[in-house]
């Protein structure tokens, strides 16, 4: 390509980049050979690293200031991690310091997989990057400096009789590329496929080893001791049948069974219910202010006689005709509403109790449904004594006739998708393939309008359709950089970014019956239409050398098309890994997709505390959109690893930003209501084999494009070798990695059978106990948190603010049911916790007064340093005293106890009423209920301090020990982590306040200090 007198001369460190890592022959008009341009490539980094900076600086500024977007799981009550400093760059270091144990313990085994893929491909593509250094820059040594330099300083390497380095697909000068450039090509496949096999294996391997120590850890939890029984036959189709059978097989003692039954009807009933509650709550919003500033408000007596007019027949007591008559000395005047079309027509009437009334006869409709019979479904859930039992029936044949009893070890009953748990097998089928022709038709005619942006994408065709945008960008390289290297990008990415829920959709039509199942099916979905039409047609489509015409009349050309097409759109590609690690993380950081939607709903939606609440509750982290694109760009990074090297070393800045970025937003952010052990790792595998195919038959194809059919020879073997490292890793590990090995789980039960032997320690035979939740390591280390479990029913309990005091967890989960009553493998619609009214919060004017503004405090932002966020003193080590903490602690605890201890109690009395109620059809089915099992009122309690005194302390009664779970009297094996609790047992307000009082003095007089 000859040089022109306008053009300019690169600088020594672009000339370095291009001469070492590939510059195209520039046929003129396409789209990603100008991307080439080492302008391009400046243009996108400038570009990404300003939007990058940019994002990190504001949320750097945010962070401290808003904590209920940008440290939310700061304000729950359970799994909370260390707070970070305040300071502006105060918390980057103790954020890379917090280990990976940690990660695991507070956020769940799906985080840390996460998390763990971004360390694997960062250390992956540095070394990788730190090989392709070794092998190319003596190369370009020996190529540019002693033997392809231009003899005249007007002319360059190819006029000058040198030939350069050519871009890898150069028609004019393939025939003069030096070989030991080609050589290269091939060594670093081979190098690069190695270090592919060697690191994706290890990391597999610690990954078994990992899960298995997760499971082993939460052995005697529910879920690790059941499974899901699909194509049950009539026969079995009831509670009892069910554990009879199961029972009869001789794998061991079933604990209980139940068979899901159609609900539908009954759901429709609970969503209306919550519609009329949630207008009821509005209408009292209305009247009396949120929060309530009234002295004379009372809204626990308010609370009272709402429902005493609720449970009481009118007949029988008159002033229950309506809703708090005894409040009237309130101020406000009471809102009234037209019952007419749309409420502005009819007749005007009081909207709290014409709301109340529809509220009360749906929730009476709600009562009476969840006494009827149901037909039951094909689907049901066991659950066994012992772990190895339910490990056994997952792997077992169950039932003599295919296609019936199919057992699998069940998901968390918060991961059910309840939902589809009504189809039958047969159905389940054909929704399968049905949604597989649509998921084709989706990536195939996906195809032609991103073929279509793509080309109008190119200069020239924006030259015939936009002369002066094409005539701008010809006079300034800047905006030129910007429309051929930044636009195509954001095109692409804006273009993609509806199909992830599209995806999602479609996955659930598919009958799918947990949530992880849908979102990983998703995740599957979206990869391949990335890899389809990202990586292969918009590669195709953006060269004007190439168009689909020829490739649908002579098919036989895809292999040389893309092995001589891929390389050429390799500056294409490396933009997109510039933006999305330098520039989008930080996005994703600053949260600007929640900043927004956070001001909507707090400033003009949000009305009662439950609005509020909810508008404030953690966001969950959408794995079906980001694991599609992270592992794309792992792919990508791949295929171009040795044809375009810089590739490496931006994928290694990508996934190493990655890693920081969703570490702060997994552990201070996002929340999963359901964990699915790690389940995404497999998948991520066989994408990598994918990626390894594809790169190696690329590289083949690269080389046989130069007539060097030796060294593509030479190739060949990777990709049988490829076939049989997959094989061999899958064989050893895809058991380990979904089933626990027996021998684990025996020699676990036997280290249970000895503690249990074990005389008690001093401290625990003088009548007090702490209460414990199995916070012990085997080897006798403690962590300060067991993993997550399925019982963890106050995760969504944060610290009050001024417009809700958080008492209820929110219903993400199923409409109408309360996500902590998503704890029993049951119905939701049968056996959840519906919610309840929420009245107006109370606060005195003093303390709205003392807010730090009123919008600030409308949108839930606070002072910075304010709690939870620590000050930087504490996180730069300045010790506390034991009372300081405690005063601290026993304030917020305190400060919650009037209505979320109150809203814990209610829960579980609602649950011990069910499960006590001799009329109730659907309450758990115990096979053996003659023997001890465990108390539905159990309740995860928080971790007190070793000196705690439990409901022992004054010689009272109780069923949990701090050395011993609770266990079956006929079995060693303990039956939860969770504290067993009984009429005799006593609320955890009265354990703390006992054991302040031991330790502490008078707790009253403790806060009252803490006031002062």
């Amino acid at each position: 390509m000859t040089s022109t007198n306008d053009e300019e001369p690169l600088s020594f460190f672009a000339q370095f980049l291009v001469d070492l890592f590939g510059n195209g022959s520039r046929v003129p008009g396409d789209t990603l050979d100008n991307a080439a341009n080492d302008v391009l490539l400046s243009t996108q980094l400038v570009i990404a690293t300003a939007i990058g900076l940019t994002c990190f600086l504001i949320f750097c500024w945010l962070r401290p200031r808003w904590n209920t977007l940008f440290a939310p799981r700061l304000r729950l009550r359970g799994y909370t991690p260390e707070p970070l400093p305040s300071s502006f760059f105060g918390w980057i270091k103790p954020l890379l310091d917090i280990p990976e144990s940690e990660i695991l313990d507070k956020v769940g085994f799906d985080a840390a997989v996460f998390l763990g893929f971004f360390r694997l491909s960062s250390k992956l593509y540095l070394f990788c990057g730190i090989a392709a250094g070794c092998i190319r820059i003596p190369i370009w040594i020996y190529m540019h400096i002693y033997r392809f330099q231009p003899k005249d300083p007007g002319q360059t390497p190819q006029e000058g009789g040198g030939i350069g380095i050519p871009y890898p697909n150069d028609p004019v000068l393939l025939e003069t590329e030096p070989y030991v450039l080609v050589l290269s090509y091939a060594i670093l496949t081979w190098v690069v496929s190695i270090a592919v096999y060697v690191f994706v294996y290890y990391n597999y391997k610690s990954f078994s080893a990992a899960r298995q120590r997760y499971y082993l850890k939460q052995r005697n939890t529910v879920v690790a001791r059941t499974v899901m029984v699909t194509s049950i036959p009539k026969e079995y189709q009831n509670d009892k049948a069910l554990a009879s059978y199961y029972e009869s097989l001789g794998i061991g003692e079933v604990e209980s069974a139940v068979v899901y039954r159609h609900v539908r009807r009954l759901r429709n009933a609970i969503e209306q219910r919550t519609k009329r509650l949630r207008k009821t709550e509005e209408a009292y919003v209305k009247w009396l202010g949120n929060p309530c500033t009234d002295e004379n408000y009372d809204p626990e007596a308010l609370l009272k006689e709402v429902e005493h007019k609720t449970s009481t027949n009118p007949q029988d007591d008159p002033e229950a005709g309506t809703v708090n008559p005894n409040t009237n000395y309130l101020k406000e005047e009471r809102p009234t509403v037209k019952t007419g079309f749309l409420g502005l027509f009819g007749e005007k009437v009081d909207a709290i109790d014409y709301y109340y009334d529809q509220f009360e006869y749906y929730d009476n409709l709600v009562k009476q449904g969840r006494r009827s019979a149901y037909v039951p479904t094909s689907v049901g859930f066991v659950t066994f004594a012992n772990m190895s039992s339910a490990q056994i029936a997952a792997q077992a044949l169950i039932y003599p006739k295919p296609f019936y009893c199919h057992s699998v070890l069940a998901p968390e009953p918060r991961d059910i998708y309840w939902d589809n748990l009504n189809f039958r097998a047969r159905e389940i089928v054909v929704r399968q393939v049905l949604i597989q022709i649509v998921v084709i038709l989706i990536i195939f005619f996906w195809a032609v309008p991103l073929t279509t942006l793509a080309a109008l994408l190119d200069l020239n065709t924006l030259e015939k359709y936009f002369p002066w945008l094409a005539h701008l960008a010809e006079r300034n390289q800047l905006i030129k950089g910007f429309i051929q290297g930044t636009l195509p990008t954001l095109a692409v990415t804006i273009f993609n970014s509806m199909l992830p829920l599209t995806m999602l959709y479609l996955s659930r039509l598919q009958g799918l019956q947990a949530r992880s199942y849908i979102e990983l099916s998703a995740v599957s979905k979206y990869f391949f239409f990335l890899l389809v039409n990202v990586l292969l047609v918009f590669t195709v489509a953006g060269t004007v050398s190439i168009s689909i015409d020829d490739i649908l009349t002579e098919p036989r050309k895809i292999g040389p098309i893309l092995a001589s097409t891929l390389p050429e759109v390799a500056p294409f590609f490396v933009n997109i890994v510039i933006l999305q690690g330098i520039g989008m993380f930080a996005v994703e950081l600053a949260q600007f997709k929640e900043i927004f939607p956070a001001w909507f709903k707090r400033l003009l939606l949000a009305k009662t505390p439950r609005d509020y609440a909810e508008a404030s509750t953690p966001p969950i982290m959408k794995f079906y959109e980001i694991y599609p694109e992270v592992v794309f760009i792992f792919i990508v990074c791949l295929v171009y690893s040795a044809i375009y090297p810089s590739i490496l070393f931006f994928g290694t800045i990508y996934f190493s930003i990655g890693f920081f970025c969703y570490k702060y937003l997994l552990l201070y952010v996002y929340f999963q209501p359901y964990e699915s052990a790690g389940q995404a790792w497999s998948l991520i595998f066989h994408r990598i084999i994918i990626g390894l195919y594809i790169f190696q038959i690329m590289m083949i194809g690269f080389l046989s494009l130069r007539n060097d059919y030796v060294l593509a020879g030479l190739l060949a073997p990777l990709l049988f070798i490829t076939g049989i490292y997959a094989s061999i890793v899958t064989y050893a590990y895809h058991k380990f990695t979904n089933y626990i090995p027996i021998q684990l789980i025996r020699n676990e039960e036997a280290k249970d059978a000895l503690k249990k032997k074990k005389p008690p320690e001093s401290g625990q035979g003088n009548g007090k106990a702490t209460v414990s939740s199995e916070n012990d390591h085997d080897d006798g280390s403690e962590q300060t948190h067991c993993p997550k479990g399925i019982l963890d029913d106050d995760l969504y309990h944060a610290a009050p603010d001024l417009y809700t005091d958080y008492s209820q967890p929110p219903m993400t989960l199923v409409p109408g049911i309360l996500n902590t009553g998503m704890r029993r493998y049951g119905p939701p619609a049968l056996v959840g916790i519906l919610p309840w009214l929420w009245l107006p919060i109370k606060r005195s004017q003093a303390e709205v007064d003392s807010t730090p503004g009123f919008y600030r405090a409308l949108l839930g932002m606070n002072r910075k340093g304010d709690q939870p966020m620590t000050s930087d003193e504490e996180n730069a080590g300045e010790e506390t005293s034991a009372r300081h903490k405690f005063l601290k602690k026993w304030y917020v605890f305190r400060s919650r106890h009037d209505t979320q201890q109150a809203a814990n109690e209610r829960i579980q009395q609602e649950q011990a009423a069910d499960e006590n109620d001799p009329s109730n059809p659907h309450k758990t089915y115990f096979h053996h209920p003659e023997r001890p099992k465990p108390n539905s009122e159990s309740v995860t309690l928080q971790p007190v301090p070793e000196s705690a005194p439990s409901a022992q302390a004054n010689d009272q009664p109780s069923t949990s020990s701090a050395a011993v779970p609770a266990t079956d009297e006929s079995n060693s094996q303990p039956r939860s982590r969770d504290v067993e609790s009984s009429s005799k047992s006593r609320p955890l307000s009265v354990i703390f306040e006992n054991w302040a009082a031991d330790n502490f003095g008078d707790p009253q007089a403790l806060e009252d200090n803490l006031d002062a």
